[in-house]
């Protein structure tokens, strides 16, 4: 039985809709249909990668098997079922065989060539046998675009017919062929079904060509997600609310060897994430659309049949067979380079502004921190080049709703990092000057950075810009042994400085809240021994029967453990409460948002009064703890209301309880 890739997939558990797999053992068969009810079947996919339960004779088929089936071209398709519009929903309809048929009689009349690179950290298709961008597409869905595509050009003869200049008509193919492309990415056969927002998933959720097993196949008209006048009029939206100024020029250039010709520019970039992305392999997907389209309007920049790579500054072992210090090497001498040329390019009256939103966090045990691969790579070599950090701007620049950033801890902002070449007089420091410089400054410019309400997720990321600007302030930091201190060396220095900053500040809490805090650290929500918690308790000044009888803790049969927030009263307020922890404030804060969103946390707010800044403080010393300790999930919830602290401070105005104070206060 060949293996099978099923499309117009719609389980829908919410509604107690889904498609139920009807196997025929005698035929070896398998025949899909909708079914209602709670009898969700069970899901054939039973581990990690690739691994499937056969729905006819039950046996596991491992990865190592799927994938050879499919590079062999033992891999098919399989209609499971349809999905309508009805009014104003969507419904569910069983598969049939005109359906079926009319998929398998598309023949596209051109299809996009070229091979797809091999990067299992990127593109996870190729295993299965997607090796080429023209297998990423069902016939249909080829034809569909490839007409779309062949309209681009007649609409520049319309264009023109019409009495337009060329550059006009250039201007408005050049936006269809933009449409085109957009519509690509919702027209692949790694598309999936969304059935909980009863929509399509575009292939570029994240920055990756994945596997998709159950994917959707959407009609290109019916405004389904991949519908062409959809892509067209989203486009035109831009363009009705653009604003008209000076002309811009784009230049393709290696910054490795060229600067644009302007005579001292102001540069602010963005430069490669070590090895996170392949964007030039990816880039393919779109290019290859862009030049069916536009090949004759812009020779000069569709000239290659696919996108360059040589040049791409990026670690990828793959490009230079497997061998990863020849990738190393490459990307930090380019990096060099490029510093370089911008440092002696850059207008010397503004500063060079660099964004980067890497993480990566690395144990290294010759240095004993936490350090990233991405930031000392590229720091290094901006610091190599003659320059020094000034200057610190976290812009959040990333929404919460993309893939990447949904019920995770990714990060929000991207951090702005202001250079200018460093001073010619800067002079040597020691280790020990580097270490007190960073205790005597850093906790200032932290604190600017918590009143900026920059989330705890990028806390550490952003820590690193002043951390460096103390460090490139000087022209070399000596070790004890006389080396110069690597960067590598001064960021684990920097993220160890802000572990202690942090723990600094628990000096502002009470004595429950830093027993909690402590005890969080060594146990989380699990127990502990009494004899242990009231060690503890007596050496941060409390005890284990006082913070019982505050609602922290719960003691039992010699076992103590803190209570967790779903166990605190859902009816608890500061009044009524004889011994307040910011603690409980902290929780409770947290318990509001999640349960009633931000009024709900705003009418807290109001009642808690200046507890609710110190719960807020509280929130970054846990996501700490809980991000060493790999616990994502409560992390994501301390995160989450530093995120939206602005917002429930904005509606504390306009609770009644404020509105009540307010006129007992005139």
């Amino acid at each position: 039985m060949p293996l099978v890739r099923s499309f117009a997939l719609s389980t829908k558990k919410g509604k107690e809709t889904y498609v139920k797999p009807i196997v025929d053992s005698v035929a070896k068969t398998v025949r899909f249909e909708i079914r209602k009810g709670n009898d969700v079947p069970e899901a054939p996919k039973v581990g990690r990668g690739a691994t499937f339960r056969c729905l006819v004779c039950s046996q596991i088929a491992d990865d190592g098997h799927i994938k050879h089936e499919g590079t062999v071209g033992a891999m098919g398709a399989q209609l499971m079922a349809i999905v309508a519009q009805a009014g104003g929903d969507r419904i569910y309809l069983p598969p049939n065989r005109e359906h079926a048929d009319a998929a398998r009689r598309a023949d596209p009349h051109w299809k996009p060539e070229g091979q797809l690179a091999y990067d299992p950290r990127n593109i996870w298709c190729v295993s299965y046998g997607l090796d080429r961008f023209s297998k990423l597409f069902t016939p249909r869905q080829l034809v569909s675009l490839a007409t779309f595509s062949d309209l681009v050009a007649e609409a520049r003869d319309r264009v023109l017919t019409d009495g337009e200049d060329g550059k006009y008509a250039d201007a408005v193919v050049t936006y269809l062929a933009f449409a085109v492309d957009k519509a690509a990415d919702r027209n692949t056969s790694l598309c999936s079904w969304e059935s909980r927002m009863d929509r399509m998933r575009n292939t570029f959720g994240r920055q990756v060509l994945p596997m998709v097993w159950d994917y959707a196949e959407t009609n290109p008209f019916a405004g389904a997600g991949g519908d062409i006048r959809g892509t067209v009029e989203s486009l035109s939206e831009v363009l009705d609310v653009l604003s008209c100024g000076p002309d811009g020029r784009a230049t393709q250039l290696d910054a490795t060897t060229a600067i644009d010709g302007v005579e001292q520019p102001i540069i602010c970039t963005d430069p490669p994430y070590y090895d996170n992305i392949s964007y030039a392999d990816l880039s393919d997907f779109f290019y290859l659309w862009l030049r069916r389209s536009l090949k004759t309007i812009y020779p000069d920049l569709f000239s290659t049949i696919m996108t360059p790579k040589s040049e791409e500054l990026i670690a990828t072992p793959y490009r230079f067979g497997g061998n990863r210090d020849r990738a190393e090497r490459f990307f930090e001498n380019g990096l060099r380079r490029a510093f370089a040329r911008m440092h002696s390019a850059q207008h010397r009256d503004y500063p060079l502004t660099l964004f980067y939103a890497f993480r990566q966090a690395e144990a290294d045990d010759g240095i004993g921190g936490l350090v990233s691969t991405g930031w000392d790579t590229m720091l290094t070599g901006l610091l190599a080049s003659g320059f020094a950090v000034t200057g610190t701007w976290p812009m959040r620049s990333e929404l919460a709703t993309r893939n990447i950033g949904r019920g995770t801890n990714a990060l929000a902002s991207s951090i702005v990092l202001v250079c200018r070449p460093r001073a010619i007089h800067a002079g040597v420091a020691a280790r020990r000057d580097f270490v007190n410089a960073l205790r005597a400054d850093l906790p200032e410019a932290l604190r600017k950075l918590q009143h900026g309400n920059v989330a705890p997720v990028d806390l550490a990321q952003a820590a690193i810009g002043p951390g460096m600007a103390i460090f490139s302030r000087y022209a070399k930091v000596i070790e004890a042994d006389g080396s110069a201190m690597t960067v590598r060396a001064a960021l684990a220095l920097i993220n160890q400085a802000l572990d202690e900053i942090l723990a600094e500040q628990e000096g502002d809490f009470d004595p429950d809240t830093r027993f909690a805090v402590t005890w969080f650290e060594q146990h989380g929500t699990g127990e502990g021994s009494y004899g242990e918690a009231d060690v503890l308790a007596r050496a941060k000044n409390t005890s284990v029967a006082g913070m019982e009888e505050a609602g922290v803790l719960h003691s039992r049969a010699g076992k103590v453990r803190l209570l967790n927030r779903e166990e605190m009263s859902d009816g608890w307020g500061p009044a009524a409460d004889r011994r307040i922890t910011v603690w409980e404030v902290a929780q409770h804060l947290i318990k509001r948002l999640e349960r009633g969103g931000e009024d709900a946390a705003a009418k807290l707010l109001r009642r808690v009064g200046g507890l609710g800044e110190a719960g807020r403080e509280l929130a970054y010393r846990l996501y700490t703890t809980c991000e060493r300790k790999g616990w994502a999930q409560e992390a994501l919830s301390y995160n989450a209301l530093v995120v939206a602290w602005p917002e429930i401070a904005r509606r504390v105005v306009g609770t009644p309880e404020a509105e009540a104070q307010q006129a007992l206060e005139v």
